[in-house]
């Protein structure tokens, strides 16, 4: 989705007064473009506007000029560094922000998050065993569809 056309929508929604609107097409845009840190912070200043102090700190995270108290209500929402890494919605490594501000801000972010709770980093509990045993069922799913086909093949030669 290109950006100005919804970028138009935005401005016109916030002169009407209607915030909620600008509020999801801002953050479709974000999903889209996640490294673009305006759109995070236009997204932060819709919510500065409608007073939601923990999203308007969510999404200026990555902003050097982010608001001390907006960025602590944020922490405060999402105690756990795992949590809030997971809340900001980057897409890849740090070294994807396009400021020095955002690389440091996620770098020391994802750290604190492997220290909290290493495996939510490198990948969910028992993965390997849910892969295992999906595998499995699987594989059985296709000998048992086969013998049904072998079954059905010869019942029709005779």
């Amino acid at each position: 989705m290109p950006k100005a056309p919804v970028l138009d929508k935005v401005a016109v929604d916030l002169a009407r007064g209607h915030t909620q609107p600008a509020i999801q097409r801002l953050s479709s845009l974000v999903n889209a473009y996640p490294h673009d840190l305006d759109l995070r912070h236009r997204l932060a200043a819709v919510h500065r506007m409608t007073g939601n102090a923990v999203e308007a700190g969510r999404w200026d995270y990555l902003n050097p000029t982010a608001e001390p108290a907006e960025t602590a209500a944020f922490e405060r929402a999402f105690p756990s560094a795992p949590r809030r890494l997971a809340a900001l919605r980057w897409h890849g490594t740090a070294d994807l922000a396009p400021t020095e501000h955002a690389r440091r801000r996620l770098v020391e972010l994802t750290e604190a998050a492997a220290e909290e709770f290493p495996a939510s980093i490198v990948e969910p509990p028992h993965r390997h065993r849910f892969l295992t045993v999906a595998a499995l069922i699987a594989g059985a799913g296709v000998v048992m569809a086969l013998a049904v086909l072998g079954a059905v093949t010869i019942l029709q030669i005779f």
